[in-house]
């Protein structure tokens, strides 16, 4: 029951902040602010739930490409011009989104290695 307790509040937080970074990449032109937006939150949820860092960062990074491809295809408006073709430097996105889950994950386990009795 608390597993599942546990997976279902993962989803929850990895899934908004996924739909925050969404939003947060289609009202501004800064990628920057974006970019950290994703290595932040990523490193905070990798920090809090560290068994599929993975997953963490794959749905983080993943906004960041499928904003930028529904620009391009006019799906959505933003406030800065669509690229000439699919935006594959948008996957860029999965770096910081990866690299802040795993980095988050990893100092959660050295935590517990540490302090093995907590």
């Amino acid at each position: 029951m608390m597993q599942s307790m546990k997976a279902a509040t993962q989803w929850i937080c990895v899934l908004t902040g996924a739909c925050f970074v969404g939003w947060t990449h289609d009202h501004t032109d800064e990628i920057p602010v974006v970019l950290g937006i994703v290595l932040i939150l990523s490193a905070i949820l990798g920090l809090v739930f560290p068994a599929k860092p993975w997953l963490t960062g794959f749905l983080l990074g993943a906004p960041v490409f499928l904003v930028e491809t529904l620009v391009h295809f006019g799906v959505i408006g933003a406030p800065y011009h669509p690229s000439a073709g699919l935006p594959w430097p948008a996957l860029l996105g999965f770096v910081p989104s990866m690299g802040g889950a795993l980095f988050g994950s990893a100092v959660r386990h050295l935590s517990k290695a540490v302090h093995p009795a907590g």
